[in-house]
């Protein structure tokens, strides 16, 4: 059998008639599992797919869990905008997307030294991001990070080491990473890497007058993120 035209369709609607990859138009419905190897003929193994795409990816099996994944986060993504978010923007094509199918990822690793503190070890986090993003674009990436020293008079981080890695590494740059292994923990994000990666970025600390105006509490970091600019 094959997919109903009502499947199809269905498929075709969430998907914005874009390819769920590089967001093209004119697709057809890819079966993610193949019908020999058992695949239904539901929506939940159907992915628009552009000729291209389908061509490059539709038929490696090793490529069938982020073909789901780049699936179901376009899927959210359309759903989002059919709700009013973004809606008077252009939906863009994407070729850079094929990138993120590719089996190596770009591995960023850091060791924070005992002389640097917050603000320097986030600036050098965000630099060696838009570093990858811009020699490797959308490809995966994994960061590693070390400290060294930063210990407090119980044996665990201080302020700034913590921080930087529960609230800048988990909290802002997960988003931009396929996985963050550091001391604190290691993580895999569980949605799909996002590579609209800022081209500029400041810390506000308490001390500025942006956080006064806040009235925020004190010693509470800020990150203000600039979008990629539109050539």
């Amino acid at each position: 059998m094959a997919f109903s035209e009502k499947i199809k369709l269905e498929a075709k609607r969430r998907a914005c008639f874009r390819c769920v990859i590089c967001h093209k138009v004119f697709v057809e419905i890819h079966h993610i599992i193949p019908q020999a190897e058992g695949g239904s003929d539901t929506i939940e193994n159907a992915a628009p797919l552009c000729a291209s795409c389908h061509d490059l990816f539709g038929g490696n099996p090793e490529k069938r869990k982020q073909i789901r994944e780049m699936r179901d986060d376009w899927y959210e993504r359309m759903e989002r905008r059919a709700n009013g978010e973004n809606v008077m923007e252009p939906i863009m094509e994407e070729h850079l997307n094929i990138n993120m199918l590719k089996n190596s990822g770009v591995a960023i690793y850091h060791v924070v030294y005992e002389h640097e503190d917050f603000d320097t070890s986030a600036s050098i986090l965000v630099k060696l991001l838009q570093n990858a993003q811009k020699h490797n674009p959308h490809q995966k990436r994994y960061l590693y990070l070390d400290i060294e020293g930063h210990k407090n008079s119980n044996g665990g981080f201080d302020h700034d080491m913590f921080e930087l890695q529960k609230d800048f590494a988990l909290g802002f740059l997960m988003q931009y990473f396929t996985k963050i292994s550091m001391p604190l923990v290691c993580v895999k994000n569980n949605k799909l890497q996002r590579n609209d990666v800022p081209q500029n970025f400041e810390i506000f600390s308490d001390e500025k007058m942006l956080i006064k105006k806040l009235k925020k509490e004190s010693g509470e970091r800020h990150f203000i993120v600039y979008p990629p600019e539109v050539d």
